[in-house]
């Protein structure tokens, strides 16, 4: 009887997949779609907060000090550079950077002009003249590097040259992030000398335990700045772009609604696989199968069409954000993105088969009787 438990399922849904493949495929397929749309939407979420926080991400820094007003890296309020000196004793043992954050006019190596989005920062590890730019801008600034050619470009009507490109600057800002050097970019955005955006600090040894006690003192004594750890401002910058553009609602709201059409596929798919082979599995049971058996069928089925759409959603979802790069380059693909999708085909899964019961209960010796 125990092998007859196990095997009388296996072998019925088996048959199944052979013989009405389409059938199972057309639940598959409609559920693969919701799926790949809503793993879609939420690495274009889970991108659009990252790329709301990407020099704070990038910058290395253990902590930050900036105007006490400032939610955002992309809207500083500058503050005097000696902020560092005066602060010394509530962060023993740091090293500080300067930091400056600014919108410039740009004229291309072709001669279009725009604006772009300077950052300078303390050993940022440039030359006088040299800039970095991230890979998914080069077409906006219209820059095409060819090897061994020297490309030059003007950034508030000051000549500078294109250093390197990196690949970790992506945003969705109207002027792409240009990377130079600190004194370089401070004196391109006509800042007073001794000012700057931001202070950043770093520990040799990690952030002490006392850290909290010590900045909770400092904002008493200077209640005009504030220290905030990296994780602090790199999160404050990525809810101040999903408050006031409200697009990182949006986006979530599809992936949810995406994940919410799925769980309504996979449950009608299993309320149909039900209807399809009922008279079978009136056979079943009149032939010595058990309720459980029953059950064991309808939740075989319910994991292969999950476990197919979940395949299917991490195939399809990178491919699909690659064809999607020229549109949305700051958008990037993470196995770690895949948990919403993941959990919504769990719940579906489970609101197959819990949906199911009822139908598996009507499977009583009555019915095998009246069939």
């Amino acid at each position: 009887m125990h092998r007859v438990s196990i095997s009388a399922p296996l072998l019925f849904v088996r048959t199944v997949v052979i013989r009405d493949w389409r059938f199972l495929s057309v639940t598959m397929i409609s559920c693969a779609v919701a799926a790949i749309v809503a793993s879609f939407q939420f690495s274009v979420f889970t991108s659009f907060l990252r790329a709301g926080a990407v020099i704070p991400r990038t910058a290395g820094a253990d902590f930050w000090i900036v105007a006490r007003s400032v939610e955002c890296f992309d809207f500083p309020d500058p503050i005097r550079e000696d902020y560092g000196a005066t602060l010394a004793r509530y962060v023993p043992g740091a090293r500080f950077r300067r930091v400056v954050f600014g919108f410039a006019p740009w004229r291309s190596p072709l001669g279009n002009r725009g604006n772009v989005a300077i950052v300078g920062i303390d050993d940022a590890n440039l030359p006088e003249t040299g800039f970095a730019a991230d890979q998914s801008d080069l077409g906006r600034l219209d820059i095409h590097p060819q090897a061994g050619q020297l490309i030059t470009a003007s950034i508030a009507d000051t000549s500078f040259h294109l250093s390197h490109v990196v690949n970790n600057l992506p945003t969705f800002l109207g002027a792409p992030y240009v990377l130079v050097q600190f004194d370089a970019a401070r004196r391109m955005l006509r800042m007073d000398p001794n000012s700057t955006s931001f202070l950043i600090g770093n520990y040799e040894n990690g952030v002490p335990a006392e850290f909290e006690a010590l900045r909770a003192r400092a904002s008493i004594r200077f209640p005009e700045v504030s220290l905030v750890t990296s994780e602090e401002f790199e999160a404050s910058s990525s809810l101040y772009w999903q408050k006031k553009t409200g697009a990182g609602a949006a986006i979530l709201l599809a992936a949810v609604l995406a994940a919410l059409l799925m769980i309504i596929l996979l449950a009608n798919g299993i309320a149909r696989f039900i209807q399809r082979y009922h008279q079978d599995l009136l056979s079943l049971l009149g032939h010595g199968a058990s309720e459980r058996e029953i059950s064991s069928i309808i939740i075989l089925v319910s994991v292969l069409i999950a476990s197919v759409t979940s395949v299917a959603a991490l195939l399809v979802t990178p491919l699909t954000i690659f064809v999607a790069r020229p549109l949305l380059p700051w958008v990037f693909f993470s196995v770690g993105d895949m948990w919403l999708p993941l959990l919504a085909l769990l719940v579906a899964a489970c609101v197959a088969i819990l949906s199911s019961r009822r139908s598996v209960a009507a499977f009583g010796p009555e019915a095998v009787f009246r069939s």
